[in-house]
């Protein structure tokens, strides 16, 4: 007994199998998550030291180098790229994709442990730490509200993340922006060189009168007593009464040689939202979580919350990942459903019978229901590449009914029984619908062993498609023979077959055909080389087709990054960006415009080396939400090519749009530039100065915008060069001289101010008119050993001169990349329009070029779906070689295969 006679004879197992499969199918369907993409753990592994006060250079050398050799070694890596920059070493190890991160991570730790000795001794360890996409927030508000953007950072704090960090699947709630509390010593130098004290006199005291100091336990009767010291400062008024000395039999306090201040850390960034003071609030998610479900019960908080939170503050949804995962995946399902009801309509245009055409429509809830299942016993989430296979499946869904139903009609129509027709009709074409699925399957599978980007993508969609496409089958194979038995009607003459299922109005169709056919065959030549032409001329419009790694999306976000000329302060980048905040503001688009100047915690880390986020005060970022597509007549691209004609020209300056589309789906390295060209070399200067030429040569290219050259000029700076012999004859070391410069003018932590739980820095440091001129500096006054006090220009030479830059290497060699935007063109036409003009462009030995970003990704995915493309056409000619047991049968099926490109 084969399946589908199981299935005719056995009605009600069919029905509570199938009704199991809805069960579990629905279950499976509420456990599935919701997303905008796939999970993917990208292979890159940042390995981060820090050496503070070190030049870029020295960094490269004494650290960057001996790191990127060590991590050669690891196993499959793929690309190593790093920077070097004043104090840091940032190595990335890009590695072959389904590699075991944290066995790397622990490979690459002992590895660095074998190189401790030759590392600088007084640089921090290395740091190991993976690339988690999970990290990246999926909600971001800008919150207004409060004028004192402290207070309104502390209200925060205080009362809104605790709440939402307490929900399920909320992995972090983080506050940016706003300022800091700190409690400031402002030392007033004049009266600190009265009473003959040093900085470090003060700092080493104020620790010293903030501690709270256990000292074991003593026993008194029955009673065990713990000793404690207690002497945390208690209040303001504590540390302004601290006692650093006697002076002439009187104590000398705080207060009398400084202003002790409850204020704020040094402004070095500022968050506006619409032109207010601001401050951001981004909630992250934890890895396999629902983001929907997440940020639905964050809103809902926040909705509890309103009720306690002053009216004044005003939440405003900057970024919200569910509101666009709602809208492509209401899109896709759209889709999907007009797909399967044009299916059902046009099988019921020609069946003409509500009977067979249920049975067919049967097909398609049912292999989707089974799907949820696969898509759950895999692990997947629905989001735009699953629910894609979802929706591609759909119309294949039905293929294998209707070919059974069709041949269960031949039988009817030859005066079987229902349940005969039923079984014989689906046994007699359940090898051919099998093959047919298989040669369908074949072409997904090979998808799933592709490497890279484009085979971790479209491994849930080969997948997805795949599981689909069995369940038709076995949807065919049992419970369509199982309908089939049931309703549909027992005919004795072939007259009422036709009558009955509309055969009769599709005669002259067939006529047609027939006509068609015979003329084919009769004129083999001419069709043989009508086909060819056509063949040709396709390839001659394919050529002039261009090639995108992903299509630009119309996103209701922009993100521009402003970097100011190197050395432009606070003050001048902020007045900057003001003038580009008001040509947002004029956008009737709009609905929010998020600004961030300075290196506020959004730059810095794994997201600063791949060019995201601000690391200076010379750098800014524009973030602008748009009001969705739907509910405005231009598009995202438009509305960047009308704010880039209103951004005003400076020398020196850039301003760039990010490609968001190209950042979502992991447009690494060049911080997802869709045009990146890599210069290679050994001389910096040499390598700018190539790199200058490069980006004059291809500035009038069709379709480029935005080009930038990741080396800048070297920030301006003042040199402290110490007279060795000078300061040796005086007492005076090196480190004790650098570090009074430091606490005098950027001050320190001297202690940590304990109230309510909370802790405080208190810095100490000179007050601003004792540290705001290169006089101030020149006068700074050190403590000696002599016991007396030495002027800093007695013992050092102050010079001006050029900062570190950073210094960029991939695969451990030096590296300037010219990176640039496109627009109205296919990347693939415009990079080869870039080749033409950098044709003539002669490099010296030792240097040479080479294209990346997502033109590299472009590349590399097309020849992996070529080869998945090749492998594909081999296993379908094996499925139906061995199907039709004829080596030379298949080949005439095969030679349709090229012919598609017509279409």
């Amino acid at each position: 007994m084969n399946l589908p006679e199981f299935s005719v004879n056995r009605k009600v197992t069919i029905s509570m199998l199938t009704g199991i499969i809805v069960l579990f199918g629905m279950v499976a369907y509420f456990q599935l998550g919701l997303d905008l993409m796939p999970e993917l753990d990208y292979p890159v592994v940042a390995v981060v030291t820090r050496y503070h006060g070190v030049a870029s250079e020295d960094i490269e050398n004494l650290i960057t180098r001996r790191v990127e050799e060590i991590c050669s070694t690891v196993q499959r890596v793929k690309k190593i790229s790093s920077t070097s920059q004043e104090g840091v070493s940032s190595v990335l190890v890009e590695l072959e994709w389904g590699t075991n991160l944290d066995f790397t991570a622990q490979d690459i730790r002992e590895k660095l442990k074998m190189i401790e000795m030759f590392m600088p001794a007084d640089a921090d360890d290395p740091m190991v730490v993976k690339f988690d996409p999970s990290q990246m927030p999926v909600l971001v508000y800008g919150i207004t509200g409060i004028d004192d953007t402290m207070l309104l950072r502390k209200y925060l704090e205080d009362n809104i993340t605790p709440r939402l960090e307490r929900i399920e699947g909320v992995a972090a709630a983080m506050t940016l922006g706003g300022l800091k509390r700190e409690i400031n010593i402002y030392i007033d130098k004049s009266r600190l060189e009265a009473y003959k004290l040093s900085m470090d006199d003060v700092t080493r005291m104020l620790m010293f009168s903030n501690m709270n100091v256990s000292a074991g336990h003593v026993t008194s009767g029955h009673k065990e007593y713990m000793i404690r010291t207690l002497g945390e400062f208690q209040d303001i008024e504590t540390i302004k009464n601290t006692v650093l000395t006697s002076y002439r039999g009187t104590p000398v306090h705080i207060s009398d040689i400084s202003r002790v201040v409850d204020t704020h850390k040094e402004k070095r960034y500022e968050t506006r939202l619409n032109s207010e003071s601001s401050v951001i609030l981004m909630v992250a998610k934890q890895s396999g979580a629902n983001t929907v479900k997440v940020i639905n019960q964050v809103k809902k908080e926040l909705k509890e919350l309103g009720k306690e939170i002053p009216g004044s503050i005003k939440f405003c949804e900057v970024m919200d990942q569910a509101h666009i995962i709602k809208q492509v995946a209401s899109g896709t399902v759209m889709n999907a459903i007009v797909g399967g009801v044009l299916a059902i309509g046009l099988i019921f245009l020609f069946l003409r019978n509500w009977r067979p055409t249920f049975a067919v429509f049967l097909a398609i809830p049912l292999s989707i229901i089974t799907s949820f299942i696969g898509m759950w016993l895999f692990g997947y989430t629905l989001n735009i590449i699953t629910l894609a296979g979802l929706a591609l499946v759909v119309g294949m869904l039905v293929d294998n009914a209707v070919v059974v139903i069709e041949n269960t009609f031949r039988h009817l129509e030859e005066g079987k029984t229902r349940k005969e027709a039923a079984k014989i009709g689906a046994s007699e074409v359940g090898m051919a619908i099998t093959t047919a699925t298989l040669t369908t399957v074949a072409v997904f599978i090979p998808m799933v062993l592709g490497g890279g980007l484009a085979g971790k993508l479209s491994t849930p969609l080969a997948v997805t498609v795949s599981i689909g496409l069995f369940a038709s089958l076995f949807v065919a194979l049992t419970i369509v023979p199982m309908v089939a038995s049931v309703l549909f009607k027992q005919k004795t003459k072939k007259e009422e077959h036709e009558k009955d299922y509309g055969e009769t109005v599709f005669e002259r169709v067939k006529e047609k055909y027939k006509k068609w056919l015979f003329w084919t065959l009769t004129h083999r030549n001419a069709v043989a080389i009508g086909t060819i032409v056509a063949f040709i001329v396709t390839l001659i419009f394919i050529s002039f087709l261009g090639f995108e790694f992903m299509p630009k999306g119309d996103m209701p976000m922009m993100l521009m990054s402003a970097k100011m000329p190197v050395g432009t302060s606070l003050e001048e980048t902020d007045r900057v960006i003001k003038v580009i905040e008001d040509s947002f503001m004029n956008i009737p688009e709009k609905k929010f415009i998020l600004a961030s100047i300075g290196p506020s915690e959004m730059g810095g880390g794994m997201g600063a080396s791949q060019g995201l986020g601000a690391t200076d005060v010379n750098e800014a970022m524009v973030i602008a939400r748009l009001v969705d597509k739907e509910d405005r007549k231009k598009s995202s691209t438009v509305i960047m090519d009308e704010i880039r004609m209103q951004i005003p020209k400076l020398n020196n300056a850039t301003f760039e749009f990010m490609d968001l589309s190209g950042m979502m789906t992991g447009g690494m390295g060049s911080g997802g530039a869709p045009v990146a060209i890599k210069l290679f070399g050994k001389d910096l200067d040499t390598m700018k100065a190539f790199a200058k030429e490069i980006s004059e040569r291809i500035k009038d290219v069709d379709g480029l915008r935005d080009i930038n050259i990741s080396m800048k000029e070297g920030k301006p700076e003042l040199h402290v060069l110490v007279d060795r012999k000078k300061a040796a004859q005086l007492g005076l070391a090196v480190g004790q001289i650098a570090n009074t410069v430091r606490v005098a003018t950027l001050g320190t932590v001297a202690t940590r101010y304990r109230k309510a739980g909370e802790e405080t820095d208190v810095r100490v440091r000179f007050q601003e008119t004792d540290r705001n001129t290169i006089e101030n500096i020149k006068n700074i006054t050190i403590a000696s050993p002599l016991k007396t006090q030495v002027l800093l220009n007695q013992v050092a030479d102050i010079t001006y001169e050029e900062g570190p830059i950073q210094i960029a290497r991939e695969n451990r060699m030096r590296k300037i990349t010219i990176t640039a935007n496109t627009t109205g063109k296919a990347i693939d036409k415009i990079v080869n329009d870039i080749k033409k003009r950098l044709s003539g462009f002669k490099l010296p030995y030792g240097y040479f070029v080479e294209y990346g970003g997502s033109y590299q990704m472009m590349r590399e995915t097309l020849i992996t779906f070529l080869q998945a493309f090749i492998v594909a056409v081999i296993l379908i000619y094996m499925i139906m070689a061995a199907q039709f047991e004829s080596f030379s049968q298949p080949l005439v099926i095969m030679f349709t295969v090229p012919l598609a490109v017509i279409g």
